[in-house]
């Protein structure tokens, strides 16, 4: 059934994009959503459970690393995976601090991912972001409490990428690697957590 369903939409976009039209979606609650054909490059169909299976609020703790230097979050942080109805998902990161790295004491305000597509090949919500221009802030202090910088940073580097998995065991893990500004460092971290 999946298959017929697809082969009938790659059919239909062949259909319309070379008649430039639009692509009109009816809904089940009656409403529509237009497209212009140019605007679609694919179509996925992505199971509801999929995504309700992803969904909720996970506590755990974050690491990252800075230049090869392992650091853990000073205190246990939630992550929160929401869905949309268009199989994506998006990824609100908390505000969270790493204490004593190699730049200092570091907070990273709370941001979204929006939008994260599903991987069936790799099993997996993956997106490089670099062009969402993710607006967050980072404030560095010493350890005598003294800012050392407080600045609103764009995650815009192409290294930029998030994946999301989830294990048997229900935990969820998030793999974001980012830069910040002209900082030399890129930090890979990575979250596990258990759904509350």
């Amino acid at each position: 059934m999946k298959k017929f369903f697809t082969l009938a939409i790659v059919s239909l976009l062949s259909t319309v994009a070379v008649q430039a039209q639009k692509v009109v979606i009816n809904k089940a609650d009656g409403s529509q959503v237009t497209f212009q054909a140019s605007e679609i490059t694919n179509v996925q169909f992505v199971p509801a459970s999929l995504t309700d299976n992803f969904v909720g609020s996970y506590k755990g703790e974050d690491k990252i690393s800075v230049a090869g230097i392992l650091y853990t979050s000073s205190e246990a942080v939630t992550y929160k995976v929401t869905a949309n109805e268009d199989g994506t998902v998006n990824l609100t990161v908390p505000e969270e601090t790493f204490k004593k790295t190699i730049m200092g004491n570091l907070t990273l305000s709370s941001y979204t991912i929006s939008k994260i597509p599903y991987d069936e090949s790799k099993k997996a919500f993956i997106k490089a972001y670099k062009d969402d221009n993710i607006k967050f802030h980072l404030i560095i202090k010493n350890d005598n409490g003294t800012v050392i910088s407080d600045k609103e940073y764009t995650f815009d580097s192409r290294i930029c990428k998030v994946t999301i998995t989830k294990g048997a065991d229900g935990k969820l893990t998030v793999s974001n690697t980012y830069q910040m500004g002209k900082m030399p460092f890129p930090i890979s971290g990575t979250f596990t957590g258990t759904k509350q």
